[in-house]
């Protein structure tokens, strides 16, 4: 089947659309509705990312003398040195873009301490708040996450639960062709496969503390193990697809 033009595939959401539409089954002030819904939610979200970023602590919002002392800082240069100074075309992109952000920001932050304040307090002072938590909790899951041996954790049986799924797909598909993809990766199958990676993913964490020699055995033992549970999922592939064909 040749592939529609996309000004056709267009076309035929939109019928597909109205179609819908007409049977009840498709409703536009619904969809208006979820997608004001989550732009709103973003926009509150980046806003209050900014405005962790630009205050440090909730005084600097909300004092007015706060904000009647603020003016942005004057740039003093002494140009005679920069007359002769050869040109560094990487160092001027990164100091522009470094530059570029930072001026974001002092922008932003002028911008909010020229509001009144009782907006300041009422509006922006939330929005610190959840910006502050957000940046928080990101921070936290980062540390969690990628810097910690939980994360090494969690990398290594992601890793692992991707190639065994993988070879075991392969492996199925070329002994049995005629089973559906939805048939080999049903939910028992899956299960076994995150266990076998569960258990390899402890195996790497544990047996290197009390054998030493474990990473140079660590690829003949992954070998066997993978080799085996792919077998035995093989096997029971076999059974169901015989008695498929039987009935």
């Amino acid at each position: 089947m040749s592939k529609l033009p996309r000004t056709a595939k267009i076309i035929q959401k939109a019928l597909a659309k109205t179609d819908a539409y007409l049977n009840g089954e498709y409703d536009p002030k619904e969809e208006l509705r979820k997608s004001v819904t989550m732009g709103t939610a973003a926009v509150l979200v980046a806003v209050s990312l900014l405005t962790g970023l630009a205050f440090s602590n909730p005084a600097d919002i909300t004092e007015e003398q706060a904000a009647a002392n603020y003016r942005p800082a004057p740039i003093v240069m002494d140009i005679d040195e920069f007359v002769n100074a050869p040109v560094d075309d990487d160092g001027d992109d990164a100091d522009e873009e470094k530059s570029s952000r930072i001026g974001i920001i002092a922008k932003f932050r002028q911008a909010v301490l020229s509001m009144p304040q009782s907006v300041r307090l009422l509006i922006i002072t939330p929005l610190w708040l959840i910006g502050t938590a957000l940046m928080t909790l990101i921070s936290f899951l980062w540390n969690v996450i990628f810097a910690s041996p939980l994360g090494a954790f969690i990398a290594s049986f992601a890793a692992g639960l991707a190639v065994l799924l993988g070879l075991f797909t392969a492996t199925a598909k070329i002994l049995f062709p005629d089973v559906p993809l939805k048939d080999l990766l049903n939910k028992r199958n899956v299960i076994i496969l995150m266990a076998a990676a569960f258990i390899l993913s402890c195996v790497d964490a544990v047996a290197p503390v009390y054998w030493h020699n474990y990473p140079l055995a660590s690829g003949l033992l992954k070998l066997v193990f993978g080799v085996s549970v792919i077998g035995l999922l093989s096997s029971r592939v076999k059974k169901l697809f015989n008695q498929s064909s039987l009935s």
